[in-house]
Parts: structure tokens; sequence; C-alpha cells
């Protein structure tokens, strides 16, 4: 199961990917979450993830929410 942590700021969003074995596949920053979950599903497709945890953290409000993907339409945040 792949890893995605996603960062919540007030400046923006910060995700970085993890395979299997907790080795980076990949780190970017984006300004919405809409650009964001654009890129969490071409992601996805690209690196061949069929499912994930996606675990959010939201700073500005010392939140952290957990959610499973089980295909690349299910890798989206909120």
């Amino acid at each position: 199961m792949n890893v995605a942590f996603i960062e919540k700021t007030s400046k923006g969003l910060k995700l970085i990917v993890y395979n299997e074995s907790l080795t980076l596949i990949e780190s970017d920053c984006f300004s919405d979450s809409n650009t964001l979950n654009f890129h969490l599903q071409t992601l996805a497709r690209k690196h061949r993830i069929e499912n994930g945890l996606l675990v959010v953290h939201d700073k500005d409000k010392n939140e952290v929410a957990l959610s499973l993907a089980k295909d690349e339409n299910s890798f989206f945040i909120i």
C-alpha cells in the first residue's frame, strides 16, 4: 500500500508520496485542493497505484484525517 501524506496550511498544500517500502516517490506543492486532487488521480495512474492511504494533516486546525483509496477515482481530498 502506498502512502500519500498531505499537509494543509493557509499558504497551500504539500504532497509527499511513498511506495510500499516507504521510499519517496514524489513530493510537490499546490496552491489549491482542486489542482492537488487532479494530480493525485493522475499520480495513481502514472505509478500504477491500486490502493493507498491518504494522510491529511491540517496544520491550521491541528487535525489529521485518514482515508483509504482503492482506485484512481478515490484518490482525492475534500
